[in-house]
């Protein structure tokens, strides 16, 4: 009899290619896809957002990824969008000309921003915690390690409430709050370091709980585990480390994944983790090929999905209670891989004749 940790696993075995979508049907790199969110509802009537490397969020049905509209508003880089936890109407993006935004889908218009102050020279990252009322934003380096600040807003005031400035010395390139616990923050940077934080601390000494040395410089984090108590790591040079926040203790570490996989499934870079009843690995190769690696020994490819992408896949969302994974390329497409059985081409060729726009250039990413 199949355990539910086994059910679980098979999710992942039976993923297929169902749904695919186009920012635009012409091969333009101004056009990748850089990040992609789901809409905290319920339900197949949830939205999903993506960003492109035009400046716009484009909003699309999870249902069956057709277009509904876009966010038109940031003059830089989208460097990352969230939708709200406790009004499942607002989204949130981050981006390099100095703001953070907040939009009504429905209305489609900004409602709130919140502003860098002084010479900040932008938001790298972003996050807002599970009860929607902390927003936490993450700047590039503009000359020194000076510049460098993770800044915190009240969001119903849309306040600057304070920032750290010592933990990081570079590029903050990933900011994640704990899905539950509001005053959990991790946050990683191009400086090598993976920081712990508690919020509810009065000072950044106080506030900081671990920080983790890669000795690389970090592309992803986030939480994991059956309890969310560990912190995941991607690096840049395709490095993967797990660590337990609780007790700080190194769970995994692997640096050779790639030179591992080489001779059977060869692929060529890590795009994220996932995590089902454990924690899994996406990489992909830059033809649009991704493989799904389980990470607890033995360590081996528990599917590989083609047919999708035909580039360099930037962006994936995991959602644990449809079993499905969404995926966005530099091939400007978002696809969609669940247990559904794959629409003829003829179906999907027309669909993404449907949702053909006119492409803007502009300098990707």
């Amino acid at each position: 009899m199949a355990t539910h940790k086994d059910s679980l696993s098979s999710y992942l075995q039976s993923l297929n290619l169902s749904d695919k979508s186009a920012i635009a049907l012409e091969k333009v790199e101004e056009n990748y896809i850089l990040d992609v969110a789901v809409q905290n509802k319920p339900g197949a009537q949830k939205l999903v957002a993506a960003t492109s490397s035009n400046h716009e969020i484009r909003l699309y049905q999870y249902a069956d990824l057709t277009m509904t509209g876009k966010l038109e508003g940031h003059s830089d880089v989208i460097t990352g969008i969230q939708f709200a936890h406790t009004e499942e109407n607002m989204l949130y993006s981050s981006a390099l000309d100095q703001c953070i935004k907040c939009w009504d889908e429905r209305s489609g218009r900004c409602v709130q921003t919140f502003q860098a102050p002084g010479e900040i020279k932008g938001f790298s990252s972003f996050g807002i915690n599970c009860n929607d009322r902390v927003i936490a934003g993450g700047t590039e380096c503009l000359t020194t390690a000076e510049d460098i600040h993770i800044i915190f807003w009240d969001r119903r005031k849309a306040e600057v409430m304070g920032s750290y400035t010592e933990s990081h010395q570079d590029d903050i390139t990933q900011v994640k709050f704990h899905p539950s616990q509001p005053d959990s923050l991790a946050t990683g940077s191009t400086d090598g370091l993976v920081c712990v934080f508690d919020i509810s601390q009065t000072s950044e000494d106080d506030a900081i709980l671990w920080t983790f040395n890669t000795e690389s410089s970090v592309s992803k984090i986030g939480w994991t585990g059956e309890k969310q108590t560990e912190v995941y790591c991607i690096t840049h040079d395709d490095a993967l480390h797990v660590w337990d926040s609780v007790e700080g203790d190194d769970i995994l570490s692997k640096t050779n994944i790639k030179d591992v996989l080489q001779d059977k499934d060869p692929v060529e870079y890590m795009v994220d983790c996932l995590f089902t009843d454990s924690l899994h690995l996406v990489m992909g190769t830059h033809s649009g090929d991704l493989q799904i690696m389980n990470t607890a020994e033995p360590q081996k490819i528990v599917k590989t999905l083609k047919g999708g992408h035909t580039a360099t896949v930037r962006c994936l969302h995991w959602d644990n209670s449809t079993h499905t994974l969404l995926t966005g390329a530099e091939d400007s497409l978002l696809c969609k891989w669940s247990d559904c059985v794959k629409q003829t081409t003829d179906t999907k060729r027309a669909k993404l004749k449907m949702k053909k726009t006119d492409s803007k250039k502009t300098r990707p990413y």
